[in-house]
């Protein structure tokens, strides 16, 4: 009788089923105890499980917050598409020859593929404020390998965009509605048919659907807005095409098809929105011929890329006075970030990956990161020989619980108080250097272009250490100041502490009315005889002496290693492991990645062949041929291992006794037929494997024979 958990095997709706493998000891019948990621003499009994809340706390904040940033960073260049789509048949030039095809290219998307979603989301919706209403198809370069699929795709894309309410796809040209009580009918002449790729098709299910007084008209486009000033008629959606990855697809294919679609507006309102890498203008010059770019009206909107947005992410999640996050990276994690940020993968995709990362590594790599969001109450730490390793010493008394539990608040509290004087220092050096760029002079070397870096470098300096001579130029700089630029100056600095969070503040306050001292000081002093030699004085020294008290290492206090990473290397091999390199170590020793949780600290005796996979025993006969395989000489060696691999798992017993066990039960034919096939079918199931892994190639020069592709394996062992 199955239990409740079992699954119904017997359930045709369902063509999978999990079974979860549950292994146990033969011996005891009890279930094997999980090992631990960090040393389990150090470890609470729920460590794992505190730390993973802990993890998904501290990642859910830092993601929300860069997804809030990301946001901000898209809507400017998403409202200027959206302007640009709803004026593609508004604005235009008079006196033109002939009509231009609206083509808007999307420079350098570096905020990833979900940029152009974004558009379409806003472009579709019927509350959107680009106060038109579109139809929005996307396609890629593998919907061109012709003018005739690309026509296409681009038709039935568009049409499926907007649910019919009759049910199907307009087929032919000559489409007769005439109005009953009962409703609109429909009827269709057969020998008025157009091909599913002609232009005049999409014409004329967008005439009759939008266009023709006794057209059906979705709900979502009941009211449409005026393209055009001063008509009265209610303007139909644009058609809106979304070419990604522009600059792989065919300009043969596409310069037909931009011809082609030109010859039907504006009738037909399309509009091409391409995403690219590189200008526009030229690339369209260099590619494609003088004839077709005059049929286009192309309109370039570059979207914030490059070291601009990942020190936007950095500056707004890690350095921001308004934003505490839960764990701080050190230098050598952001190191990572910026080469390969700017060498590699400039998206906020990867952005994103690395921080994920740098998140899980950190929770995994000591047992106190259970202590990032809260400290365990005493009951749980006072558990006898579970403890966390919180001081010098090897062992602790029950009766220092409380005050552990004491000490490891305290270290929260201040190293989070540090670290906001950290980021505020910081924000005031950011402030004096925009006022210096702001006013004409050289100031510090932290521009978005500069080869050192830029603002991102100055991040890394920062929690290195290396800030020293950095300050002293910006009180040099303050020293010389005028009357009026000290002003401006002390008026932005009170504007920053005065804007600070109320929990902030509260620390701030002496520095906030010092500052307002000093801002009325300087405004008096204008009625005044005080030399601007002495009033800049007092700005420059309050500059000093604020950045020497908040400009503090990270390092500077107790357990500090658990909110900060330090110097701590970034994890590249879990990132952007060598792929030749795992595969052929998967292959060669699966059982190296697969952990045995019955094991101890002893190093495992190496495997046999016959305890492999099959894939593994297959392809150790695969480096022991030649350049070409016989394919039924594979088949035989694969056999023989499979043969042992039988003998060894159905007999464990002594040799003695195995030899007993085989006089009294001999094997039949029937079983031996039942294994022949078992081992054909494991055979072809570890062929077609390595297959698809790209190991063999076929050959049509013998039917029985396969061609290596990868030779000098220095591991063949």
């Amino acid at each position: 009788m199955p239990s409740m958990d079992s699954p119904n095997l017997d359930d045709v709706n369902k063509t999978v089923f999990c079974i979860p493998y549950v292994p146990r000891d033969e011996a005891t019948g009890s279930m094997p105890k999980l090992p631990t990621s960090v040393g389990e003499d150090r470890d609470l009994d729920n460590g794992e499980e505190l730390r993973l809340l802990a993890y998904k706390e501290a990642w859910r904040g830092c993601l929300n917050r860069m997804q809030q940033i990301i946001q901000e960073l898209q809507n400017a260049s998403i409202k200027a598409v959206l302007e640009e789509v709803r004026s593609s048949y508004t604005d235009i030039l008079p006196g033109l020859p002939y009509p231009e095809l609206p083509v808007i290219s999307v420079i350098n998307p570096g905020l990833g593929s979900s940029f152009l979603d974004e558009v379409s989301v806003h472009l579709e919706s019927p509350t959107s404020s680009s106060n038109v209403q579109c139809l929005v198809a996307h396609l890629y370069p593998g919907d061109f390998p012709n003018v005739a699929t690309g026509m296409r795709s681009i038709i039935s894309g568009l049409m499926e965009r907007e649910d019919m309410q009759d049910g199907g796809i307009v087929s032919s040209l000559d489409w007769r509605y005439k109005t009953k009580s009962s409703g609109i009918v429909k009827r269709k002449t057969p020998s008025s048919s157009l091909a599913n790729y002609d232009i005049k098709f999409l014409f004329a299910w967008y005439r009759n659907r939008f266009k023709s007084s006794g057209t059906l008209i979705s709900a979502k486009f009941t009211s449409l807005s005026h393209f055009r000033s001063g008509t009265n008629e209610s303007s139909s959606p644009l058609l809106v095409i979304v070419l990604h990855d522009f600059e792989q697809l065919d300009p043969h294919v596409m310069q037909d098809i931009f011809y082609v679609c030109s010859g039907s507006i504006p009738a037909l309102p399309l509009v091409f929105l391409v995403s690219m890498s590189s200008p526009a203008s030229n690339y369209l010059n260099a590619i494609y011929s003088t004839s077709t770019v005059a049929l286009l009206r192309v309109r370039s909107i570059t979207v914030p890329a490059g070291n601009a947005v990942l020190q936007e992410l950095l500056l707004k999640t890690f350095f921001d006075a308004h934003f505490e996050p839960m764990i701080m990276f050190g230098p050598a994690v952001l190191e990572f970030l910026q080469d390969y940020f700017t060498r590699y993968h400039s998206s906020t995709d990867a952005i994103i990956t690395i921080l994920q990362v740098a998140h899980l590594r950190h929770f995994t790599s000591d047992p106190l990161t259970l202590l990032v969001r809260d400290t365990p109450s005493a009951d749980v730490l006072s558990k006898p020989g579970k403890y966390v390793d919180m001081d010098a010493d090897e062992s602790h008394p029950l009766s220092n619980v409380p005050r552990i539990i004491d000490n490891v608040n305290d270290a929260r509290r201040a190293f989070y108080s540090r670290l906001r004087s950290l980021r505020l220092g910081f924000g005031v050096m950011i402030c004096i250097q925009s006022f210096l760029e702001d006013g004409g002079y050289k100031g510090l070397d932290w521009s978005v272009d500069a080869k050192k870096g830029g603002l991102c470098t100055a991040m890394i300096n920062l929690l290195k250490g290396h800030f020293t001579r950095d300050v002293k130029e910006l009180v040099r700089y303050t020293r010389k100041l005028r009357r009026d630029e000290l002003t401006t100056l002390s008026g932005r600095l009170h504007e920053i502490f005065s804007g600070l969070p109320p929990s902030v503040l509260s620390e701030e306050r002496a520095s906030l009315d010092q500052l307002a001292r000093i801002k009325n000081s300087v405004s008096e002093s204008g009625a005044s005889d005080v030399p601007p030699a002495d009033i800049s004085a007092s700005l420059s020294d309050w500059v000093a002496q604020y950045l020497g008290e908040s400009l503090k290492l990270p390092e500077e206090g107790i357990l500090w290693d658990i909110w900060y990473t330090g110097l701590a290397p970034f994890p590249s091999e879990l990132l952007n492991p060598s792929l030749r390199a795992s595969m052929m170590a998967g292959l060669l020793r699966p059982h190296d990645y697969v952990d045995d949780i019955n094991a101890n600290d002893i190093e495992p005796a190496p495997k046999e062949i016959w305890e492999l996979p099959d894939i593994s025993i297959l392809f150790k006969r695969y480096l022991d041929s030649g350049k070409m395989i016989n394919v039924y000489d594979w088949f035989e060696s694969f056999k023989s291992v499979l043969d042992s691999q039988r003998l060894n798992v159905k007999e464990p017993a002594s040799p003695k006794k195995r030899g007993r066990q085989k006089a009294q039960a001999p094997e039949t034919t029937e079983d031996d037929e039942k294994w022949d096939t078992e081992v054909q079918a494991r055979f072809i199931r570890a062929l077609h494997e390595l297959d698809y892994l790209g190991f063999i190639k076929h050959t049509n020069r013998k039917a029985d024979h396969l061609l290596r592709t990868v030779f000098d394996v220095d591991d063949a062992d």
